[in-house]
C-alpha cells in the first residue's frame, strides 16, 4: 500500500492509495490457468453399440406369445397404435399397463413415422409415461409390418 502526501489538506497528512497491479497480475494468471484446464479436461462418455449384423444373417423373427414386445407406433396421420391395435388417447392410461403386464414386458418400444406430428408423438410418450411405463425404447428403424 502506497502513501502519498496530500498538498490540499494543509496539515501534511498521508493519504493511503491501493496499488492494484499485483491483484490484476494474480487474477490474469488464475484466468489463464482455468482456460488451459478447461481445454484439457474434456467431458467424455462411453457408448455401447451392439455389433453390426452380418449381411448374410437373417433378421430375427418377431416374438410371439407371452414374451412378445409391446410396440407403440404413431403413423403419419397421428393415429396411435399399440401392437397394431388402434388406441384413443384416453384409452392409453388404462390399456397400456395391462398390455405390458400381459406380455410380461417392462419396456415399451416407441416408433413414430417421419411425417407424424411432433406434438402427437410427444403426447403419446407422455401418456405412456404417465400410465406407469418407466422404460421407453425409441426405435430408429422402421418397424416391420
Amino acid at each position: 500500500m502506497g502513501m502519498t502526501q496530500s498538498g490540499t489538506s494543509g496539515r501534511g497528512q498521508a493519504v493511503p492509495t491501493i496499488n492494484v497491479t499485483p491483484l490484476v497480475d494474480v487474477v490474469l494468471v488464475v484466468l489463464i490457468i482455468f482456460m488451459i484446464l478447461t481445454i484439457t479436461t474434456s467431458k467424455t462418455f462411453t457408448l455401447h453399440l451392439p455389433p453390426k449384423p452380418e449381411a448374410a444373417d437373417e433378421p430375427p423373427k418377431p416374438a410371439r406369445g407371452e414374451n412378445a414386445p409391446v410396440v407403440m407406433t404413431v403413423d403419419a396421420n397421428g393415429v396411435i397404435r399399440v401392437n397394431r391395435m388402434v388406441l384413443d388417447k384416453s384409452e392409453i392410461p388404462v390399456r397400456l399397463p395391462r398390455l405390458l403386464a400381459g406380455a410380461n414386458q417392462r419396456v415399451l418400444y416407441f416408433d413414430a413415422h417421419d411425417a407424424s406430428p411432433f406434438g402427437t408423438a410427444m403426447e403419446a410418450m407422455d401418456l405412456s409415461r404417465a400410465s406407469g411405463v418407466r422404460n421407453i425404447a425409441v426405435l430408429t428403424h422402421e418397424v416391420a409390418r
